[in-house]
């Protein structure tokens, strides 16, 4: 099989020679040639030109022989693109503006995704050219509540004491700004899949610091009208929310055809939670890497076996690579699971 039949084999649940693998972040600063890009342009310059973002995706899957390329981006360009200032100082991504008020959030700007985000599309026609029919495209955005909290706290912050204030005190004002950006998020990924992606994923980093019952009540209904977009579209889809282990089967409600699961439970436990009727994602802890290549492949055989049990799955890590990353890990993860291969 490709890797883009064993990818897509694998969300459609039909079978597959082993489970077919992509890492989250896999273009990164753990690679020596990202770095010397890095050194030439600006965070901001590299996903906003389709040249060098079209590079800097190949990278993992020339190094690496990959099932899937995901494109090189950021979450924070579709608020960036509503008019809101990004920055990228050394403590990460930051917005000079917030959004806080239902006039701030009427302020917003209809997002164009054509127009405002056309880079992105050029980068996706230009990599389904150069990845052809033999490995998979994903594209992906930020799930609403994770990109509400950028616009309400202006970064990343450890209780996130802001967008929780409007949850308690303001919910018709967290309720608008989620539709805002759910909005302006269907319009993306739907311009995604038609550039060329098999498939996309929502990344919710921050869904995780719901409870269950403000998930069903904030998160869910967005993805819902997400998924629904997309498949319109013809695309699949693949729903990661970091920190959900306590409320999977919501996940699972949302209707994505795959559920990404990160490390922080065991692959058998979430595929009992899930259903057996689940095509899930996941879950090498991304610091596994760091051990000696018979321990990887040791973990990546528990995974693999353990994946049996549902519809379908994809092998991934439980959240994104890091900069310190071994090149040696990533490459005893791949030799393990092509050992797979029946």
């Amino acid at each position: 099989m490709t890797g883009r039949q064993r990818f897509l084999a694998a969300l459609d649940g039909r079978p597959v020679d082993r489970p077919p693998l992509w890492l989250m972040r896999q273009a990164g600063r753990y690679l020596p040639e990202y770095r010397a890009i890095r050194g030439k342009y600006s965070f901001a310059e590299m996903y906003k030109t389709p040249d060098v973002a079209t590079e800097v995706t190949l990278q993992p899957v020339r190094r690496f022989g990959l099932d899937a390329a995901i494109l090189f981006s950021d979450i924070l360009v579709v608020p960036e693109a509503m008019g809101l200032p990004l920055d990228f100082p050394e403590g990460g991504p930051r917005f000079s503006k917030t959004v806080r008020s239902l006039d701030e959030v009427r302020a917003l700007k209809p997002l164009e995704p054509e127009h405002d985000l056309e880079y992105v599309r050029t980068a996706l026609a230009q990599l389904r050219r150069e990845l052809g029919t033999e490995t998979a495209l994903l594209g992906f955005a930020g799930a609403p509540y994770t990109l509400a909290c950028y616009a309400v706290e202006g970064e990343a912050t450890r209780s996130f004491e802001a967008i929780k204030r409007l949850e308690y005190q303001e919910p018709e004002v967290l309720h608008a700004l989620l539709d805002r950006l759910t909005d302006a998020l269907i319009g993306y990924l739907v311009m995604q899949v038609e550039a060329g992606a098999d498939a996309v994923q929502l990344f919710d980093s921050w869904g995780g610091h719901l409870s269950p019952e403000a998930f069903a009540t904030f998160a869910l209904p967005r993805a819902k009208r997400i998924f629904d977009a997309i498949r319109e579209a013809g695309g699949k889809s693949i729903h990661f929310v970091l920190g959900s282990s306590g409320f999977l089967p919501l996940v699972k409600e949302a209707g994505a055809d795959a559920v990404a699961v990160d490390w922080h439970v065991t692959m058998s436990d979430a595929i009992a939670h899930l259903g057996a009727d689940t095509v899930v994602q996941g879950n090498l802890d991304p610091l596994a890497l760091h051990a000696p290549p018979a321990r990887i492949a040791g973990e990546a055989r528990r995974i693999a076996q353990a994946g049996r049990a549902a519809r379908g799955h994809v092998f991934n890590v439980g959240h994104g690579l890091l900069p310190s990353t071994p090149i040696e890990g990533v490459e005893a993860l791949v030799t393990s699971l092509r050992e797979l291969e029946a």
